[in-house]
């Protein structure tokens, strides 16, 4: 069964035939939706909206957003110079279109980017360690990103288990640490973490 917000959508088009009845009828149908139904919508059905019917429709279904006042109509509109002149000629609408653009981009590329730069800053620092493994620091967990330090697991731990939180192959893993058995890595044994990134120095 179609939802609410797929019915409204199917009725959109009716708008545009009488301007006033049909004006009258979109805001009284966004008046019944939910917040996030309203967001979803797309830019061309708010753009059908007033300023004055926009904070009609939000100070109805969002009473708890409070919009900035409009600015006083101007005799005569001023060519905007700036960017901050540009801004403020812009329709309500159109800010709120652009903010909203704005702060999903921002989140967008912050969620890929992140980890990526996180991995490149690691990359690009040395970790320089002596030969004995005895003044390793210790490690906190295992990860990727673990390298240059000695992890001390509470119970025996599989090499293939290990590995793969480490993103390692286990033979690489198991050839820094000679000195565990194969098998298992037995509980409070010290493994080595070194993924040849850095330098040892004598």
């Amino acid at each position: 069964m179609p939802d609410r917000r797929s019915n409204f959508l199917n009725n959109v088009a009716k708008v545009k035939a009488d301007a006033k009845n049909d004006a009258e009828q979109l805001v009284r149908e966004l008046k019944q939706m939910t917040a996030a139904e309203f967001l979803r919508l797309p830019a061309k059905t708010h753009a059908l909206l007033t300023a004055a019917q926009y904070r009609e429709v939000v100070a109805t279904i969002a009473p708890e957003v409070s919009l900035p006042d409009p600015p006083p109509p101007e005799r005569v509109r001023k060519e905007a110079t700036t960017l901050r002149d540009w801004w403020r000629a812009c329709p309500t609408i159109a800010q709120m279109i652009l903010v909203t653009a704005a702060v999903t981009t921002i989140f967008l590329f912050a969620a890929i980017g992140t980890p990526w730069a996180w991995k490149w800053t690691m990359s690009r620092v040395e970790i320089v360690r002596p030969r004995s493994t005895a003044t390793w620091p210790a490690c906190a967990r295992l990860s990727r990103f673990t390298d240059g330090c000695v992890y001390y697991p509470v119970q025996d731990l599989d090499w293939a288990t290990a590995a793969e939180q480490l993103q390692m192959s286990p033979q690489e893993l198991h050839d820094v640490n000679p000195h565990l058995p194969p098998q298992f890595v037995p509980a409070r044994a010290p493994l080595a973490i070194w993924r040849h990134q850095g330098h040892l120095e004598d």
